[in-house]
């Protein structure tokens, strides 16, 4: 009966010792396992700083549009979201959504759109979740990106293409549609933009937007639609018209 009692306790303790070997090995495989990628943004980034220069392939494309916006206070009207003053902003003045509508008179291509917003100095009238909506007019609008800041300062960079909606093929004619330059800027084509501030940070209801500026590919005249390449030096560039 002892013999029995010690084969059995013998049998017990082999069978901890493997469990504790498996639980080893699980502990060291999640050790060996590398970290997880953080979550895609679709290239939202921050630009430091109050002065934001764009690169030479853009052009600034809000000068052609006509902006309006759902409300404002006295004072703080939509044109000082384009007063080249990161000082001065648009105070809304109402119920949430706050709806900033930029019309253009011809279909534009919009690579982007770049906000100055401040959270040191506005808090909670410093937006947080934003989205991004174009179509033909107002009555068609598809919402095309969607984005949440988390106290931002400075200007914020929100690509609009390559979210689904530009470049993709569908049947649908009210679809939202997109390209490709020949430098690989993604864009879309539209006439109407509306920004749209969902929520604000700590639960705010109006919203400050200090700067907005809306950027295009920029066109180049010496290179034709079926031509890989553009005319750089003088040499080459007296030939690319025909006179």
């Amino acid at each position: 009966t002892a013999e029995a009692m010690a084969m059995e306790a013998d049998m017990t303790w082999t069978d901890h010792d493997q469990e504790g070997e498996v639980d080893r090995e699980d502990l060291q495989g999640e050790r060996d396992s590398p970290p997880r990628d953080p979550p895609a943004n679709d290239g939202v980034h921050q630009v430091p700083g109050t002065e934001y220069a764009a690169c030479s392939s853009k052009r600034e494309v809000g000068c052609l549009a006509v902006w309006s916006v759902t409300s404002n206070k006295p004072g703080n009207g939509v044109e000082y979201l384009r007063d080249n003053n990161v000082e001065t902003f648009w105070q809304s003045d109402g119920t949430q959504p706050h709806l900033v509508n930029i019309q253009f008179q011809r279909k534009v291509r919009v690579l982007e759109v770049v906000m100055y917003v401040d959270y040191r100095n506005d808090e909670s009238y410093t937006p947080q979740k934003v989205s991004f909506r174009v179509g033909n007019s107002y009555y068609d609008l598809q919402e095309i990106k969607t984005v949440e800041l988390e106290e931002p300062q400075g200007w914020v960079v929100i690509p609009l293409a390559g979210t689904g909606a530009a470049g993709t093929s569908s049947d649908d004619p009210n679809a939202v549609k997109g390209g490709e330059n020949h430098e690989g800027q993604r864009f879309v084509r539209t006439h109407c933009l509306q920004i749209a501030v969902l929520s604000n940070h700590q639960n705010g209801r109006d919203t400050h937007l200090r700067q907005i500026k809306v950027f295009g590919p920029r066109i180049d005249v010496t290179r034709s639609a079926d031509q890989p390449f553009s005319f750089n030096n003088s040499e080459f560039s007296q030939f690319s018209h025909i006179r």
